[in-house]
C-alpha cells in the first residue's frame, strides 16, 4: 500500500507541475571520482574497463574534467596493457588514451608517455606467435632499448604518486627484455604508495615467476578478478610433470568469461594435444586461427592435431598455409612430408623431406626420409637415412627396426640379425616403461575419458611393440640360418613358432634344420 500511495502521489504532483522540468543536477563528482578510483585500483580487467566507462561519463562534469579526464587515460591505458600481456584482442584503449592526451595539454609528461612504454612491454607468456609481425616486435625492442634508462627514470619517480606509473615500473622492471635485473624487493619498494591495492599486487605475484596463491587470493576476494585462471593455469603447466586437468580446469574458467581470446585457446589448444584428444585440439586451434589468421604457434598445433587426427589433406593444407606465411617452414614441410607419405604421394614427400633437412638437424627428418626411401625401392637411400637417424638417437625403437628390416631386404645378415636383435631389446625395455606409465595413469586424478584414452593409446604401442618384436626374431632368425648360424636361428624361429603371423614360416624354417 505505501507503494501505491507514494506513486500516486508522485502522479498527482507530476500533474500539477509546470511543463517546464528543473536541470537534475548530477551527483556529487567527488564521490563518483572516488567510486572509479576504487574501480581503477581494484585492478582486474572488467574493473579497469568499468572505471574507464565511469570516468568518461565525468568528464563533461563542472569542475571534474581535468581529474576524469586523467583517470581515463589511466584507465586506458592499463586495459591496453593488460590485454597485451594476456595475449587478447586489442580493443583500442590504447589508442583512446593517446587520443586523450592528443586533446589535453594539462596531462603530466610521466601520464602523457604511459602508451607509448606500455607498447613496447612483452606480449603474452601464453606464447601467441604472429610471423607477419616479426617485424613490429623489433621495433618495440629497438624503442625499449633506446628510450629504456629514461623511461626508468620517469616510471621511478612517478610511481610515487601515480597508480598507472606504478603498475606500469612493475611490468617494465619485472618483465621487459633488456631491463636491468633489479631484485624483486627493490623492484617492490618504488611502487609501495600503492602496496595493498589489488591491481599492483596482481602484477607484483607475475614478477618472474607465478605467485600462485597470491592470485589464488586476489580471486578469492573478488571473483571479478578471472583473468588470473589464465595465469594460474600457465603455473600448472609448467610444473613438472604439467598438471594437464588443472590447467584445463583453470582455462576453461577463464574461457567462459573471455572465449573470444587467442592466446588462451592456443594454450587451451595445447593441453588438448598433450592430453591427446585431437578433434577437440583442432577446435581450439581453429578458434585461435579465427581470431588471430597469422598465429604461427596455432597453425603448428592445427598440423600435428590434423596429422594425429589421421586428416592428411587437411594436414597438408595447413602446412601449405605455414609455408605461404613463411612460418616455420623446415617443420611445415617435415609434417607436411609425413602427410603426403599417407596418402602416397611419394615423390612430393621426398622433396619435402629432402627440403625439410636443410634446416631441421634431428633424428625424427632422416627417419622420415628413410620410410619415404623405403616405399620407393630406394633401398641404399633408406639404410643411409635410418642409419643418420640412428646415430642421432639410438633410442629410437622403430629406427632399428626399420634399419633392420631394410638391411634385411638386402641380405645384408650381419647386420640385419645386429640390428633388429637391438630393436627388440628396445621394444621390450619400451614396454616396461609402458607398463609403468599405464599404472600411473591409472592412478592418476586424471578425468576418466581422458585416462581412458591415455591407456588405450599406450596399450596400442604395446601391441605394436609386440609385434615387430616378433617380425625381428623371425628376420633374425632367417639371417642366422643364411650365416648358417643353425643353434642361434632355431632359438630365435622357435620364439615365433607359435606366432599367428610368423608360425607357419618359422616352422618351415625349423624343418629345414632338423
Amino acid at each position: 500500500m505505501r507503494r501505491l500511495t507514494a506513486t500516486t502521489i508522485l502522479v498527482a504532483v507530476a500533474a500539477c507541475s509546470p511543463t517546464r522540468r528543473p536541470a537534475l543536477t548530477p551527483g556529487p563528482s567527488p564521490a563518483r571520482l572516488a567510486a572509479a578510483d576504487a574501480e581503477l585500483r581494484a585492478g582486474c580487467l572488467d574493473c579497469l574497463i568499468a572505471a574507464y566507462e565511469q570516468y568518461t561519463s565525468l568528464r563533461g562534469t563542472p569542475g571534474a574534467e581535468p581529474a576524469a579526464t586523467a583517470g581515463a587515460i589511466r584507465a586506458a591505458v592499463l586495459v591496453a596493457l593488460r590485454e597485451r600481456e594476456l595475449g587478447m584482442i586489442d580493443d583500442g584503449y590504447g589508442a583512446k588514451a593517446r587520443e586523450l592526451i592528443t586533446a589535453n595539454e594539462q596531462v603530466s609528461p610521466a601520464l602523457a608517455a604511459l602508451p607509448d612504454i606500455a607498447d613496447t612491454l612483452p606480449a603474452s607468456r601464453g606464447g601467441i606467435g604472429h610471423a607477419v609481425s616479426t617485424d613490429a616486435a623489433l621495433e618495440r625492442l629497438r624503442a625499449l632499448r633506446q628510450h629504456r634508462d629514461a623511461w626508468l627514470a620517469l616510471l621511478r619517480n612517478a610511481a610515487h604518486d601515480e597508480v598507472a606509473a606504478a603498475y606500469v615500473w612493475v611490468a617494465v622492471a619485472c618483465d621487459a627484455v633488456d631491463a636491468p635485473m633489479l631484485a624483486p624487493t627493490e623492484i617492490f619498494d618504488v611502487a609501495s604508495a600503492f602496496a595493498g591495492a589489488p591491481l599492483v599486487v596482481y602484477r607484483e605475484a607475475l614478477c618472474r615467476r607465478t605467485d600462485v596463491p597470491t592470485l589464488e587470493s586476489i580471486l578469492a576476494a573478488d571473483p571479478r578478478f578471472v583473468e588470473t585462471a589464465y595465469s594460474i593455469g600457465f603455473a600448472a603447466l609448467a610444473a613438472r610433470p604439467p598438471q594437464l586437468d588443472e590447467a584445463d580446469q583453470w582455462f576453461r574458467r577463464a574461457y567462459a568469461w573471455r572465449p573470444k581470446w587467442p592466446s588462451l585457446t592456443l594454450a587451451m589448444g595445447g593441453v588438448a594435444l598433450s592430453g591427446e584428444e585431437f578433434e577437440r585440439a583442432r577446435g581450439l586451434y581453429e578458434e585461435t586461427l579465427a581470431l588471430e589468421p597469422h598465429s604461427g604457434d596455432a597453425m603448428f598445433g592445427d598440423l600435428r592435431a590434423l596429422t594425429y587426427a589421421g586428416a592428411p589433406q587437411e594436414a597438408i593444407a595447413m602446412a601449405d598455409r605455414m609455408i605461404a606465411d613463411r612460418w616455420s617452414v623446415g617443420d611445415a614441410r617435415y609434417w607436411r612430408a609425413f602427410n603426403e607419405l599417407q596418402l602416397s604421394r611419394l615423390d612430393e614427400a621426398w622433396q619435402d623431406v629432402e627440403d625439410a633437412a636443410r634446416t631441421l638437424i634431428d633424428a625424427q627428418v632422416p627417419k622420415l626420409a628413410g620410410l619415404i626411401a623405403y616405399r620407393r625401392q630406394q633401398l641404399d637411400v633408406a639404410i643411409a637415412r635410418f642409419t643418420t637417424s640412428f646415430e642421432r638417437n639410438p633410442l629410437d625403437c622403430e629406427t632399428r627396426f626399420y634399419l633392420g628390416v631394410v638391411h634385411a631386404d638386402r641380405q645384408h645378415w650381419p647386420q640385419t640379425a645386429d640390428a633388429l636383435a637391438g630393436a627388440a631389446e628396445c621394444f621390450q625395455n619400451a614396454e616396461i616403461g609402458l607398463t609403468e606409465e599405464i599404472a600411473r595413469i591409472r592412478a592418476s586424478t586424471l578425468a576418466d575419458d581422458r585416462k581412458a584414452r591415455q591407456i588405450a593409446r599406450r596399450e596400442q604401442q604395446v601391441a605394436d611393440g609386440r609385434r615387430r618384436i616378433a617380425a625381428s626374431w623371425f628376420d633374425i632368425a632367417v639371417a642366422d640360418y643364411s650365416l648358417s648360424k643353425r643353434d642361434e636361428a632355431r632359438a630365435f624361429a622357435e620364439k615365433v613358432s607359435g606366432d599367428e603371423q610368423f608360425g607357419e614360416r618359422a616352422r618351415a624354417l625349423l624343418a629345414r634344420m632338423r
